[in-house]
């Protein structure tokens, strides 16, 4: 029980961190705007899904994703259905790698533009918005793995310390 609750405070300090840092974009140098999206939460919920329990992030990113499409969406259940199909995903190809911290950081970041363009694709069927791919991945994605990118790091750091990689019977 204490873990559980260890895992939801955890989970919506970073949606409150998500929040504060989402007010430092866009950021215009010159006549450009670069627009950074960070996922903390997206970031908490892989590694809990790689280094703990695939069904605890389940729970985490439903209880998780709801209050994101509540708060930020304009479609209800967006960032619900995105947060579980990355889980999902992640439990099968990035858990496979979770010895290899450098394999997993590089599949998490995979996992952002996985997550970024899903967003973006279902917003653009949708016509909510216009998609021009090469200013989608200049101005938005590739700022958004570079916040990104810094942040798993600081991710790792707080988490790895936590986090003892239990040996499995493929050793003996």
């Amino acid at each position: 029980m204490k873990k559980a609750i260890y895992y939801v405070i955890s989970a919506l300090l970073c949606f409150y961190l998500d929040t504060l840092l989402t007010f430092l974009s866009p950021i215009s140098i010159g006549h450009i705007r670069l627009i950074f999206v960070p996922h903390l939460v997206f970031l908490f919920l892989i590694l809990i899904t790689v280094y703990r329990n695939t069904s605890t992030a389940l729970v985490l990113g439903i209880l998780i994703g709801i209050i994101q499409d509540v708060y930020f969406g304009q479609l209800y259940g967006l960032y619900l259905f995105g947060y579980l199909l990355t889980i999902l995903i992640a439990d099968k190809f990035i858990k496979v790698f979770f010895r290899d911290h450098v394999m997993v950081y590089w599949m998490i970041l995979c996992g952002i533009v996985f997550l970024e363009l899903f967003v973006v694709g279902v917003y653009s069927i949708l016509g909510l918005i216009e998609f021009q791919f090469m200013s989608f991945l200049m101005f938005r994605l590739l700022p958004t793995l570079f916040l990104n990118a810094l942040l798993l790091i600081f991710m790792y750091a707080i988490f790895g310390r936590k986090t003892k990689v239990k040996p499995s019977l493929d050793i003996k």
